[in-house]
């Protein structure tokens, strides 16, 4: 075969090679949109961030240049004055201590008074019943009369009784006649003693007769025992009154007694004989004395009924009426404050902050004896004492201060606590009215 013949051949192999290469090399990809746009996004923001740490020294460096032209500019002799500690009682200086506003308190004689409610009662009531089975033949008294003792109030019918009591006296007289016969006749030695005795029996027994007859017909006639008011008549003329059936409520209201109940707490304050103020809800109004406080304890309420005694003896004052009981305590040495000046240990006690001859901070705790509108009266105190007015929230117990009299408070030099703490919004602040200059200070 020719050259030529073999030249097309070599030709076309190498065009059937070519695309066989073509698709053996990989294929190049362009970039994608969203690649670009955050490599754009975080140059940027390196760039803001730089920018802004250049502007920053850039003023710290300016600032530095000015300070230093300030100084340098600035006299010797008057130096850049540091900046003041916020006033307050933490801060005052070692050397100097604070100055509180106190006062002098002196102990006296108290009285608190407790207030209770009760109801008012007669001090005593009794039921006249019939102690004999007989017909009511009279009724002498009317619902509300007042009675004297002794007074008939019903009469029963006597019936046969009469007759009992003379036959009764008739066997005594006879029972006499024998014994005084054999008597005689026994110290004549004609009659044993024996029939002496028999007819002393006979006649004693005759006797008791008579008397059980007697007090049989005095039951008939019922008696006011007490002076008192006609509370209630329970019977009619004409009724028959067995043995125990009721017959007249007859109340005592002279004295009126008062009844309340008293806790335990307070019981041990009250004392027998200490008048006592009652005002009625029907609008009356008295005074009366404790007549008696109970020497045991209700078991369902735990408290002890005490009595007030009140004269009455018109009766005026009712029986069942509530009232309010105004009790006085004992009389004990107190302290009037005002409770502005109260304050809380660590302990969270109720108490007073003093200062003691050293010019210490005492805390002294207080028992609340009364409180009134002007203020209140404790107890637990010295019977003198210095009391702390303004400032005893700031100052702690054992501090060193400058007690200064009300008096002279604001005129007083050092550092002091010039403000009540109630009649501020912020915290008090520390006076220096005789702080030194800045110069010598320093």
């Amino acid at each position: 075969m020719s050259p030529k013949d073999d030249a097309p051949k070599d030709g076309a192999a190498e065009r059937k090679s070519a695309p066989a290469e073509a698709d053996a090399r990989p294929k190049r990809r362009g970039l994608r949109p969203s690649l670009v746009i955050a490599v754009c996004l975080a140059v940027a923001a390196g760039a803001w961030i730089l920018t802004g740490d250049l502007e920053d020294q850039r003023t710290l460096a300016d600032g530095a240049a000015g300070t230093g032209r300030d100084a340098a500019s600035a006299p010797a002799s008057e130096p850049a004055p540091s900046p003041a500690p916020a006033p307050s009682p933490a801060n005052v200086p070692d050397d100097k201590a604070v100055a509180v506003r106190v006062y002098d308190s002196v102990a006296e004689p108290r009285r608190a008074f407790i207030q209770l409610t009760g109801r008012t009662m007669a001090e005593r009531r009794a039921l006249l019943s019939a102690e004999t089975a007989a017909r009511v033949t009279d009724v002498s008294v009317e619902l509300g009369d007042e009675v004297e003792e002794g007074r008939e109030v019903v009469r029963l019918a006597t019936d046969d009784r009469m007759a009992q009591l003379r036959e009764a006296q008739a066997l005594v007289n006879q029972r006499e006649i024998e014994f005084n016969a054999a008597d005689k006749l026994s110290q004549k030695g004609f009659q044993s003693e024996t029939n002496r005795a028999q007819a002393a029996a006979q006649l004693e027994a005759a006797q008791a007769q008579l008397e059980r007859i007697r007090v049989e017909l005095s039951k008939t006639t019922i008696e006011a025992p007490f002076d008192g008011v006609v509370e209630e008549q329970l019977v009619e003329i004409g009724d028959f009154a067995a043995i125990g059936t009721g017959l007249i409520r007859l109340v005592d209201l002279d004295p009126m007694l008062v009844s309340v109940q008293v806790s335990e707490r307070e019981i041990e304050r009250l004392q027998e004989g200490a008048e006592a103020d009652v005002f009625l809800l029907s609008g009356q109004r008295a005074r009366g004395a404790i007549s008696r406080i109970a020497p045991t304890a209700e078991d369902q309420t735990r408290t002890f009924e005490v009595e007030i005694e009140i004269d009455n003896a018109d009766f005026r004052l009712r029986d069942g009426v509530t009232a309010s009981v105004r009790l006085p305590t004992r009389e004990r040495l107190a302290h009037f404050l005002s409770p502005a000046v109260l304050t809380l240990n660590d302990a969270g006690q109720v108490g007073v902050k003093a200062v003691d001859a050293d010019d210490r901070v005492v805390f002294h705790p207080v028992d609340i004896l009364e409180d009134t509108a002007d203020g209140m009266w404790v107890t637990g105190l010295p019977t003198t004492l210095t009391i702390i007015s303004v400032g005893q929230e700031y100052v702690g117990e054992g501090a060193d201060v400058r007690p200064v009299q009300a008096e002279d408070f604001r005129e007083t030099t050092g550092p002091k606590i010039d403000e009540q703490p109630d009649e501020m919004a912020t915290p008090p602040r520390v006076s220096r009215d005789d702080a030194e200059p800045a110069e010598a200070q320093r």
